[in-house]
C-alpha cells in the first residue's frame, strides 16, 4: 500500500537556508539541516529528511571533518551533509574525500562516473546489476530529485522496503546506496543533473530493472504519471525478479 508523503511541504523545507536569501559573511559556513537538530548520536529519519517504509527510524550521526554521516541501520545506507563554505566569491565544499568517507564506514573504491539530465517529471529507476553490483555514491549538480534505494537482498532484514530523501543542487546531499540496493529518481524541477559514482563497471548483460509503482514495494513517488524510458515501462515486480541472496 503506498501511503502518500505532503509533497509541497517536503520540497519548501527540503530547500536549504543558503537559497532563502540570507547573508552569509565571508568565510562562513553555510547551515546544514543536522546543525538545527539537538546534538546527539541517533537522530530521527524524518528529522534528517529521510523516508522509509522500514522498521528503521533512526539514523546513527557522526560529524567527520565538519561533514555530517548519518548511516542508516545495518543497510549501509549513508547520507551526507557537506561542509560548505560561502564568500562573496561564491562557495567551496568536497564532494568526496576517501579517508573522511572511509571512516565513515563507505569503504569501496569507485571506478566509474556517471552523470544524466532529466526534464521534470522522468522518473529512471529503478535500476541495478544482478551480477557486477554497484554501489552509488550520489548527488545533484542542478535542480532536485527524490531520490530512493530499495533493497533486493533476500537475506537482509529490509529486503523488498525503501529508503528516499531529496537530493538538490541547494542542499548538495550525498546519498550512498551500497551494492544490494536497486537506485531510482524523480526529477522534480524544470532540469536536473544527477551525477554519481559506482564501486563497479557498468555491465549491460546484467542489469535488472524493477517496476516503479510495484504496490508491495510502496513508494510513495511525487509524481502520478511519469515519463519512462522503455526498459523501464517493462521492470519486474519484486516478486518476479532476480535478486541477491
Amino acid at each position: 500500500m503506498v501511503t502518500a508523503l505532503p509533497w509541497s511541504k517536503i520540497f519548501a523545507e527540503m530547500r536549504p537556508l543558503a537559497g532563502t536569501g540570507r547573508t552569509i559573511a565571508a568565510g562562513n559556513e553555510s547551515p546544514r539541516m543536522i546543525d538545527q537538530l539537538p546534538e546527539q548520536p541517533l537522530v530521527p529519519l524524518d528529522q534528517m529528511g529521510i523516508w522509509t517504509n522500514s522498521a528503521i527510524d533512526t539514523a546513527e550521526v557522526r560529524i567527520i571533518g565538519g561533514a555530517s554521516f548519518a548511516r542508516l541501520g545495518d543497510t549501509g545506507i549513508v547520507l551526507v551533509e557537506p561542509r560548505i563554505f560561502r564568500d562573496h566569491r561564491g562557495m567551496f565544499f568536497e564532494t568526496f574525500h576517501s579517508q573522511k568517507f572511509a571512516e565513515a564506514g563507505i569503504l569501496p573504491a569507485f571506478v566509474q562516473d556517471n552523470h544524466s539530465l532529466s526534464v521534470q517529471n522522468v522518473l529512471r529507476g529503478l535500476h541495478y546489476q544482478i551480477q557486477h553490483p554497484q554501489g552509488k555514491l550520489i548527488r545533484v549538480t542542478r535542480g532536485e530529485v527524490f531520490d530512493v534505494g530499495v533493497d533486493v537482498r533476500r537475506s537482509s532484514p529490509t529486503f523488498g522496503q525503501w529508503f528516499g530523501t531529496l537530493l538538490s543542487a541547494e542542499n548538495q546531499r550525498t546519498m550512498y546506496l551500497p551494492p544490494g540496493f536497486a537506485h531510482g529518481f524523480c526529477a522534480h524541477s524544470d532540469a536536473s543533473e544527477v551525477t554519481y559514482k559506482c564501486t563497479d563497471l557498468y555491465a549491460p548483460q546484467y542489469e535488472r530493472t524493477l517496476i516503479w509503482n510495484d504496490p508491495a514495494i510502496g513508494i510513495p513517488w511525487p509524481v502520478e504519471n511519469p515519463i519512462l524510458a522503455d526498459k523501464d515501462l517493462q521492470g519486474k515486480l519484486l516478486c518476479d525478479a532476480d535478486c541477491y541472496e
